[in-house]
Parts: C-alpha cells; sequence; structure tokens
C-alpha cells in the first residue's frame, strides 16, 4: 500500500490538473458539469481564475505532497477540501438534498480520506 499511496494522490493531482485546465481554457464546456454560467466576459474571467487557479492550486500541492519527505503539503489541500465539505453542508442544509449534492459530497469525502490517509501515512513512513 505505502507504494499505491503517491499513485492514488498522483492520479488525483491529475483529475485536478484537468479540471484546472478545463475551467482555464474551455469555461464553456465546464459550465454544465459544475451548474456554472457565466452571465458576461468577466464571469468567463471568475470561472477561469477562481475555479481554474484553485483547481492548479489542488493539483500542485497534492502532486507535491505525494513525493518523498512532502507529506505536510498534503495539509493545504486537505484543508482547502474541508472547507469545501463545510460549504457543501451548509447547501445541503439550506437548499435541501439532491442527487448532485450527494455525487459531489461523496467525490469530496473520498477525496479527503486520501489525502488525510496519506498525510499520515507518507509522513510516518519518511520517518522509520
Amino acid at each position: 500500500m505505502d507504494k499505491a499511496l503517491p499513485i492514488l494522490l498522483k492520479m488525483l493531482s491529475l483529475g485536478m490538473l484537468l479540471g484546472a485546465f478545463g475551467f482555464m481554457f474551455d469555461p464553456a464546456s465546464m459550465e454544465a458539469d459544475f451548474a456554472i454560467t457565466a452571465l458576461e466576459t468577466h464571469g468567463m474571467g471568475t470561472i477561469r481564475g477562481d475555479l481554474g487557479g484553485t483547481f492548479l492550486m489542488l493539483a500542485i500541492f497534492t502532486f507535491y505532497g505525494s513525493r518523498p519527505d512532502n507529506a505536510a503539503w498534503l495539509a493545504v489541500p486537505l484543508v482547502f477540501m474541508l472547507t469545501v465539505l463545510f460549504g457543501r453542508m451548509v447547501h445541503i442544509a439550506i437548499d435541501g438534498l439532491t442527487d448532485p449534492a450527494i455525487r459531489s459530497t461523496v467525490v469530496e469525502l473520498v477525496a479527503i480520506a486520501l489525502l488525510e490517509y496519506s498525510r499520515r501515512t507518507l509522513a510516518t513512513n519518511t520517518k522509520s
């Protein structure tokens, strides 16, 4: 399992990187998948900058944290994903439970579990 964690983290990072590139270079195609719409041209800038930049940051820190002796860097995407999950819980409490909310919550929980388990396991392995 020790060898599988860095691979899983790199796969997670790749998914985040693909999301970043999608938001930055083809935001119109990402709108439907994420149920967002840019109302004007500067809205595309918000999608590219805020969402694309966020996914890029998550990808970079996850990739960097997957490397030997860098597990502490996984705290960055972990805390970010926890805040996203908190926002999702607020959404569910206020707007109600929907299939897309369940799907997003499951994805976030899996990412959080992988990041936290990897952070703890990889940090412990480098100290031995």
